[in-house]
């Protein structure tokens, strides 16, 4: 007995993509879809899962599961690819003129214009003055 190894029974492992079943999934989906187009959370600066998943009525880590697996993005990147349409849709509509970057980035939920830029790149391949460039060179050509 002195030399016998002791052995412990390994955990069963769960399986992730049961976490979550089908019915919560397209629940979860369709209030997170209202949510994001109704109330525009993502232009709230600092805007966290936490409160994401409190505004949803739900558990962080549930929602953090949710868009890891289904949607296959972190909350971060969910949230900023929302801002990023819509500094594009403010660039479309010619209200980001009036504002500088640092506006701009604010008015997108952005702390900075680090920040938009960075996430510009990420999301639309550019930055937002490129964007902004190219955007109204189609247009006037365009027109």
């Amino acid at each position: 007995m002195v030399g016998q190894l002791l052995t412990f029974k390994e955990k069963p492992k769960r399986r992730r993509s049961n976490i979550l079943s089908k019915e919560k999934k397209n629940l979860i989906s369709s209030q997170l879809d209202k949510l994001m187009e109704l109330e525009q959370p993502y232009l709230i600066e600092n805007y966290s899962l936490r409160d994401l998943a409190e505004k949803l009525n739900m558990q962080q880590h549930q929602l953090s599961v949710f868009l890891n697996h289904e949607l296959g993005k972190n909350f971060n990147d969910y949230v900023n690819e929302y801002r990023i349409r819509y500094c594009k849709t403010l660039i479309q509509k010619g209200e980001s003129r009036q504002l500088n970057a640092k506006g701009l980035a604010s008015k997108c939920g952005f702390h900075n214009r680090n920040s938009l830029t960075s996430a510009f790149k990420k999301f639309a391949g550019c930055t937002p003055s490129d964007y902004t460039r190219r955007y109204y060179a189609r247009s006037s050509y365009h027109s």
